[in-house]
């Protein structure tokens, strides 16, 4: 093996290692709402708030660290100062005794979050030009494996020490991570930095972004893919804990298995949209996800249930790298990390409305309208799929 060989396998390591805990916490939030929500007496309403806030502010983050990345280099810095900001920001979590605390810094946590996904991105792209799907789909599994391990490490430790106990606990994830990128993820080739004039760059992105029809198709199924999938987020715990009436333990598992199952089709989905295209996988994932999320309403605990949680995960988690894989195809690498934020960024900010129509939903008719609503944004994705008409062809099957 190679020494440029070793260091990317190393860097595909420490950056997917990354992704891990930084999505961790996303697993984290899901199991802690139904207790921030009766600790706090909150409503629906009040619970989806804070997740607004942090989707807003996770667009935030994620606009501005690839704008920098791509402007004056530094993505070593940023990742390392995302972990070390997630570190803190959870730390005050643990500790927070009123609402207007909740809303505050569990929005900052997330946008340091957001700070991760352009840079990370953008280097994997880099490393593995050819192969940017499956590299991209290792990266999502490593953060599916987070966000489906900490719920359920996180409902064992509610139930057993409370949910601050457990949260102060999983600050130590975020304070390693610092030290590991810190130390050993390598420099090299353009990942340290890259220059460009403000007007130079600026030019850029008009010409390769803001322009770009293609681009803006694509933005609009990634966004209403998100809006979903973070309604599910938002509500799954609370109709499993509420609906369902399941104790912390349960709700931990099955929100679990939404998350490993997603896990390693990541790999496998980036994989097949390299070798047979990137539309098709996403027409048929989306459709199956909008008709699951129906599905999910009417699913009784035990094996109906689970089946729907694994179909699900595997289907609408395993989507974010074939949807960035098709975005950075139709883009230079010039603008790689800020074609990523540029995602990122509708994402998040759409994402934000999601959760509070889905509690207006909740509170006025019931959660599972909430679900119905997450059903009709992801069919309308798999609509807009057939819209697309991609820059590079690949043997896209017909639809």
């Amino acid at each position: 093996m190679t020494e440029n060989v070793l260091k990317k396998t190393k860097t595909l390591a420490l950056v997917s290692f990354g992704h891990m805990i930084s999505h961790w916490y996303v697993g984290m939030i899901m199991v802690l709402l139904p207790y921030l929500k009766k600790d706090f007496s909150l409503s629906f309403t009040e619970v989806a708030l804070i997740m607004s806030l942090r989707f807003l502010a996770g667009a935030v983050g994620n606009a501005s660290s690839g704008f920098i990345g791509d402007l004056v280099g530094k993505r070593v810095l940023i990742l390392v100062l995302t972990a070390v900001g997630l570190s803190i920001c959870w730390s005050l979590v643990g500790f927070a005794q009123v609402y207007l605390v909740l809303l505050l810094v569990l929005p900052v946590a997330h946008m340091f979050a957001g700070f991760w996904h352009a840079p990370a991105m953008s280097i994997l792209s880099e490393a593995y030009p050819e192969r940017k799907g499956f590299a991209l789909g290792v990266h999502g599994a490593a953060a599916s494996l987070g966000q489906s391990l900490s719920p359920f490490v996180m409902g064992f430790l509610i139930a057993y020490v409370g949910w601050r106990a457990a949260t102060r606990a999983n600050v130590a994830p975020a304070a390693l991570l610092a030290v590991l990128l810190a130390v050993f993820l390598p420099r090299f080739g353009t990942f340290g930095s890259r220059k460009k004039t403000g007007a130079e760059f600026l030019a850029l992105l008009k010409r390769e972004i803001l322009k770009h029809k293609t681009l803006f198709v694509i933005v609009l199924v990634s966004a209403l893919r998100t809006m979903a999938q973070t309604g599910l987020e938002t509500f799954l715990a609370i109709f499993l804990a509420g609906k369902m009436d399941l104790n912390p333990v349960w709700v931990g598992f099955y929100v679990s298995i939404l998350g490993v199952s997603s896990t390693f089709p990541q790999p496998i989905m980036g994989w097949l949209s390299d070798v047979i295209g990137r539309k098709f996988i996403l027409w048929m994932s989306l459709t199956i996800s909008g008709l699951l999320m129906v599905a999910l309403t009417f699913a009784q605990p035990g094996l109906q249930l689970t089946v729907v949680l694994v179909a699900l995960g595997f289907f609408i988690y395993s989507l974010r790298p074939v949807i960035f894989a098709l975005a950075l195809d139709v883009t230079p690498p010039e603008v790689g990390a800020s074609t990523i934020s540029y995602i990122f960024t509708w994402n998040l900010s759409l994402s934000a409305l999601s959760p509070i129509v889905g509690g207006f939903l909740a509170d006025s008719r019931g959660i599972e309208f909430a679900l119905y609503l997450l059903a009709f944004l992801s069919l309308t994705a798999a609509f807009l799929v057939t819209m697309l008409r991609p820059a590079r062809q690949t043997c896209e099957p017909s639809l």
